[in-house]
């Protein structure tokens, strides 16, 4: 689908969610709910939190960003705030919806290292369906369940409710690592150098050849590199990061688009709003609308 604007955005208001930040739903019942308000689950719509998709039993292919992704019984979707997605429409999984904001996952993840919300441009390099281990799978939904009571134990129950997601992340997190076993920590720490680089410079380079000259390495084998760690080219992956902070600056930050262009390193407002609408369908004035609207 290459117009936005035929997209809908699926936002999910409840009690818990509301005050705690977070809530865990039966699947089946969730998607049955959506169906029921004029929703359509397994056609592209875009979410408004971060969600965990608890794959108990059901076999298909979930849709992320355009990709299609293979999916069993015992895994986890990841979809985070602000992606795209659908369910396969051939399949009806059962499980467990988990929900959250964006304020919660702040909170939760503030003493632990490692998260398996990683940045929006970074997620590019982590697939999103993680398969669980017999022994991951029984700690998953034991902690789900642990959520799920501590949930209805009033409001000092917040606190309960992080230390136990942020052992779910953990534990997740581990195992989800275990996926870039094919890559050496050369290549690893290579990867994670560049997308260090283009955090700091995009609004000063915007091509990949720069970034390899900054990395001591020919533009070839940053390409290898990215395409072997992630699937992506370089170029792809300091796309999505530009584009990322114009829908950041236009809708969080309420810039003009003039403000963005010039703020992004564009000299010409023109050259800005062709880029934009190149790798998104709609020009950053549409954009800026649709949001506010």
């Amino acid at each position: 689908m290459d117009k936005f604007d035929d997209i809908p955005n699926i936002s999910y208001g409840s009690p818990l969610l509301d005050k705690i930040g977070i809530d865990i739903l039966d699947l089946t019942q969730f998607l049955n709910n959506l169906s029921q308000q004029g929703v359509h689950p397994y056609e592209p719509h875009r979410v408004s939190y971060f969600c965990f998709i608890f794959l108990e039993q059901g076999k298909g292919q979930h849709s992320i960003d355009c990709h299609s992704y293979p999916y069993q019984s015992n895994s986890i979707i990841f979809v985070n705030k602000g992606q795209i997605h659908a369910f396969d429409q051939q399949d009806r999984p059962k499980g467990k919806l988990l929900i959250l904001t964006p304020e919660f996952f702040s909170a939760a993840s503030a003493n632990i290292r490692t998260s398996y919300f990683v940045p929006v441009h970074q997620s590019l390099s982590a697939f999103p369906i993680l398969h669980l281990c017999p022994g991951l799978k029984e700690t998953s939904r034991a902690l789900l369940n642990e959520m799920k009571t501590a949930l209805t134990e009033g409001a000092d129950s917040s606190v309960i409710v992080q230390l136990l997601f942020s052992a779910l992340l953990i534990k997740l997190a581990k195992q989800r690592d275990r996926h870039l076993a094919h890559l050496s920590e050369q290549q690893k720490n290579r990867f994670g150098e560049f997308l260090r680089l283009v955090d700091n410079h995009f609004t000063e380079s915007r091509e990949a050849s720069q970034y390899a000259q900054l990395l001591h390495t020919s533009y070839k084998s940053l390409n290898q590199l990215c395409k072997v760690c992630c699937g992506h080219t370089a170029k792809q992956l300091i796309d999505f990061r530009i584009i990322l902070e114009i829908k950041r600056k236009l809708t969080l930050g309420g810039c003009s688009v003039q403000q963005a262009a010039f703020e992004l390193g564009f000299e010409d407002t023109t050259h800005f709003i062709k880029y934009f609408k190149r790798h998104t369908g709609k020009t950053p004035a549409a954009f800026k609308r649709a949001y506010e609207g």
